[in-house]
């Protein structure tokens, strides 16, 4: 059979290959077409089997096709067994064939791969068997292993790539799906792969891979479609813009552009956006300069070679600034290419856009890192960037009539003659007045408010009101503070000129242009050179005649001339024609301001506004350092202080606590003493109770109670009272010494809120304590019993002889005087010293059992005071703490706070090259 196998290479233009896999090669052995192939095949089978070297492979081979192909799988399998030669493998994928259409996926898996052959067809076609057979059984994993061993091994075979794309792309396997495609695109050149590989970055899915990863893919891509290439590179510049891997694809594509060779012709503007937003992005404060150093100059040198028109100015401006601010890092001759640039360069737009975008970043970071740039520089830069008014700035010596002119203009009293702020007055919809400082913008709401707001040296009242005048004139006013000719020019009338387009100069006819006007509008000059300066002759109606105030208006114009050759005078009063005075002024104005290019010019204020704002954050960056320097300095002794205080307190407590309760000891102890000296002789005195007819038998039982009865009157009519008033005393004593203790207290919390400069320590003693004190006095002296003492029921010897002498002796009438004297000796001369005690000792129980809890109470008035003072230390504590780990902070990584502004210095004299470019550009046209 075998040379039967090899005349049978091709058979009606279809391969053998093709012939096995579609299982169709019984057609080649049957030549009788209207004999059905199991008919056929049968006959062959007998025929062949018939020799004697017969050969059944091809046949039995055949035979299991039909059988295969009529469902008959088992007996498909049984023709397959055995077949030897050039279709034993073949016959081998056959039968895992019919064991995966029986569903006996595992016995078709083992015969699978057990097929050896080293023909490529049956090789793949085993492993896409395989993928379907993993398929079916969702064994995912092992499905995407084959069919990527199927695409390595033969990716040229039919549809293997399609399939393995789709199946990649139903499981989401986007890693293997770019693998596939960027493979393919390399492999195939097909421009289809490429689109299909630029779709999956698209769709973001490839932020995974590594950017290096499609350096090959972009080379192969620009060799064959540059435009193309622009727009993957484009994708994947998207793809990786706000990722962690976006630094590595910057050096991936910069590499790029450097290895590839550039055509003068191309044009590659999406791609020169790209790296111009990059360029800012990377400079907006959010990345230190050692981060950015390997990467900016490069992406500095391909910008510039791949920009074109004002992209390309852009580009040159960039390589400049960063290399004045970071001397040597861009390669001389781009450094040259970009000054030949700017040199050349015809014309530039959008500078007040981007000074708009710089500003704006700047005061974003630097209300992110809890920094403010101020409240008035904001509406500053408002001012700036809205240019559907002219900003002129009124200046004047006090007293020359700014107010009334400013109110024949807007109709309201806004303005005062005697005022420390800035007023702004503009057209709007309504009346609106805001007060503006540097940490707040309030809102006022009557004009009668504004006396004292005006008065406030720094301030800027921000006035909108219904003006037709300010409206058509497309005006807004800028009154500053009248001069006295002591006052300097300071910093905020500087940021006023920068806010300004034109300054008009508020002359007082009755004394125009003295001389210290003259040195002030000097130093504005000089602050200012290109600040058009005109003045405006106030007051003409004090003049006594036209023919005077004609040659007042030309000598005063003469004055002026002599130092401003270019300014005009505009003479003015609150009495001319109103309506005809207005219309005048406002075509001086339009005349000698507006046709000026002022509007050109806020770019340029813009940038000053900006470099002014970078050197007042690096001020404040030092400032906050010495601002914690001196805080902790501050705080240490302040706690140095408080806990002084504290040890004064606890010092007067202790003093306070031994005299009270001294005090009140020696209370007790006198009662004490009266109760040991009062009842002895008490006890004594009862002897004359006695008399010769007492009934000596029960005389001891009488007296024992007559003792007892004189104890407790004694106790509750004399010592309770006397008790009572001492106790009273000694509150009142507690009560001044508690007095003299909050004095010591309010005198502390006066000098620590003097320091602190605010109500922040209230030390305030507890005097409840002397309420309770006086509720336990009325308590322990309102009502007292004393059980009865045994005094005279002893068991002592000489009072046993006594009872049982009076019990023998006492009915007989002859022994009564002798039991009488006896008694009554006994009596007068016993001490009763031991009776006295015991009686003190229970009467001053109770009192004693206050004086214990007397240090308690005593501590409780000052408590409260302790407790302030505790709380006051540990927040200083922890301010000391937090300052010190935030200069710690500052020190340590000074680049976190510095580099941001040098970036933004470097975008700053981008912008500033770029808008002398613009300058050199208006100027010769204004030439021309």
């Amino acid at each position: 059979m075998v040379p039967l196998l090899e005349n049978m290479k091709y058979i009606g233009g279809i391969t053998m290959e093709e012939q096995l896999i579609g299982k169709k090669f019984y057609e080649t052995m049957i030549d009788d077409i209207n004999k059905h192939p199991i008919q056929a095949l049968g006959e062959m089978f007998l025929v062949e089997q018939k020799k004697e070297r017969s050969d059944l492979t091809a046949i039995r081979f055949a035979q299991g096709e039909v059988y295969f192909l009529h469902h008959d799988y088992e007996a498909a399998i049984f023709k397959w067994e055995n077949i030897e030669g050039d279709l034993a493998a073949w016959a081998k994928k056959n039968i895992a064939d019919a064991y995966f259409e029986l569903e006996m996926y595992s016995t078709a898996e083992d015969i699978y791969k057990g097929v050896n052959t080293s023909e490529p067809v049956l090789k793949t076609e085993v492993l896409l068997q395989l993928f379907s057979l993993y398929i079916v059984e969702t064994r995912n994993d092992l499905a995407s292993k084959v069919v990527k061993e199927a695409v390595d091994f033969q990716p040229d075979y039919p549809n293997v790539t399609e399939v393995a794309r789709s199946f990649f792309e139903a499981q989401k396997d986007w890693d293997s799906a770019i693998v596939l495609a960027a493979n393919e695109s390399i492999r195939t050149q097909s421009m289809m792969w490429f689109d299909v590989l630029k779709t999956y970055i698209q769709q973001g899915v490839a932020q995974s891979t590594a950017p290096d990863y499609f350096s090959k893919v972009l080379r192969s891509l620009y060799n064959l479609d540059q435009n193309r290439f622009e727009k993957m590179t484009v994708a994947l510049w998207k793809n990786y813009k706000y990722t962690d891997s976006y630094f590595e694809w910057l050096k991936v594509i910069n590499k790029l552009i450097d290895e590839i060779e550039l055509n003068n012709g191309d044009v590659w503007d999406d791609l020169s956006i790209y790296y111009r937003d990059a360029y800012a992005g990377l400079l907006e404060g959010t990345h230190l300069v050692k981060e950015l150093s390997p990467v900016v100059p490069r992406l500095l040198e391909n910008w510039l070679k791949i920009a074109d028109g004002e992209l390309s100015l852009f580009a040159a401006a960039s390589v400049l600034s960063w290399n004045e601010i970071f001397p040597d890092t861009v390669s001389a001759l781009v450094v040259q290419d970009a000054e030949s640039l700017l040199a050349k360069s015809p014309r530039l737009g959008g500078g007040m856009e981007s000074g708009e975008k710089l500003i704006n970043s700047i005061i974003q970071w630097a209300e992110s890192n809890d920094l403010s740039v101020g409240n008035k520089l904001k509406w500053m830069v408002d001012g700036i960037k809205d240019t559907s008014n002219f900003n002129l700035l009124l200046v004047g010596s006090a007293g020359n009539g700014k107010t009334s002119f400013i109110q024949s203009i807007a109709g309201e009293s806004i303005a005062a003659e005697d005022h420390s702020s800035l007023i702004s007055v503009k057209d709007g919809d309504d009346l609106e007045i805001y007060e503006i400082t540097d940490t707040d913008r309030k809102s006022v709401e009557e004009l009668t408010e504004l006396d004292e707001i005006r008065r406030q040296r720094g301030t800027i009242v921000d006035v909108t009101l219904i003006s037709d005048y300010l409206r058509n004139n497309r005006l807004r006013l800028l009154d500053t503070p009248g001069f006295n000719g002591e006052k300097n020019v300071d910093s905020d009338f500087h940021n006023y000129l920068l806010e300004s387009d034109g300054v008009m100069f508020v002359l007082d006819a009755r004394a125009p242009f003295t001389g210290s006007e003259r040195d002030l509008l000097l130093e504005i000059q000089q602050m200012a050179p290109k600040l058009p300066i005109h003045f405006l002759l106030n007051k003409m109606d004090t003049i006594y005649s036209d023919q005077v105030a004609v040659r007042m208006e030309d000598e005063t114009w003469d004055k002026v001339n002599a130092y401003f050759p270019n300014a005009k005078v505009f003479a003015y009063s609150k009495l001319y024609d109103s309506k005809q005075q207005l219309q005048d002024l406002g075509v001086f104005l339009h005349a000698n301001y507006q046709e000026s290019n002022w509007k050109e010019m806020r770019a340029e204020k813009l940038l000053a506004f900006t470099r002014k704002t970078l050197s007042y954050l690096l001020e404040k960056r030092a400032a906050n350092e010495r601002k914690c320097e001196h805080s902790i300095s501050w705080n240490e002794q302040m706690e140095v202080k408080l806990k002084g205080a504290t040890n004064q307190l606890t010092d007067l407590e202790t003093e306070k606590s031994e005299n009270i309760t001294r005090s009140y000891r020696l209370l007790k102890e006198e009662v004490k003493k009266e109760l040991s000296t009062r009842i002895p002789e008490l006890l004594r005195d009862c002897s004359k109770t006695l008399s010769e007819n007492s009934d000596f038998s029960q005389v001891h039982i009488q007296l024992n109670q007559e003792m007892n009865d004189r104890i407790q009157a004694f106790i509750s009519d004399k010592i309770m009272p006397q008790y009572f008033r001492s106790l009273q005393d000694w509150i009142a004593t507690s009560q001044l010494e508690f007095m003299q203790s909050q004095q010591f207290m309010d005198e502390m919390s006066a000098g620590f809120n003097e320091l602190y400069k605010e109500e922040r320590i209230v030390l305030a003693g507890d005097f409840r304590v002397l309420d309770d004190w006086r509720r336990d006095a009325d308590r322990m002296t309102s009502s007292i019993r004393i059980d009865n003492v045994n005094i005279l029921l002893r068991r002592t010897p000489s009072q046993l002889i006594l009872k049982g002498a009076g019990k023998l002796f006492g009915a007989i009438p002859q022994n009564k005087a002798n039991m009488y004297n006896r008694y009554k000796k006994f009596l007068e001369n016993e001490d009763f010293q031991d009776v006295a005690d015991m009686i003190s000792d229970r009467f001053l129980t109770q009192f004693s059992l206050f004086e214990k809890s007397l240090e308690r109470d005593i501590s409780l008035f000052y408590r409260n005071s302790f407790a302030i003072l505790e709380k006051n230390i540990e927040q200083t504590q922890t301010e000391i703490k937090e300052q010190q780990a935030a200069l710690e902070h500052m020190r340590e990584n000074p680049e976190v706070y510095r580099d941001p502004i040098t970036l933004f210095e470097v975008k700053l004299r981008q912008f500033e090259r770029l808008e002398k470019v613009e300058k050199r550009r208006l100027a010769k046209l204004q030439g021309k």
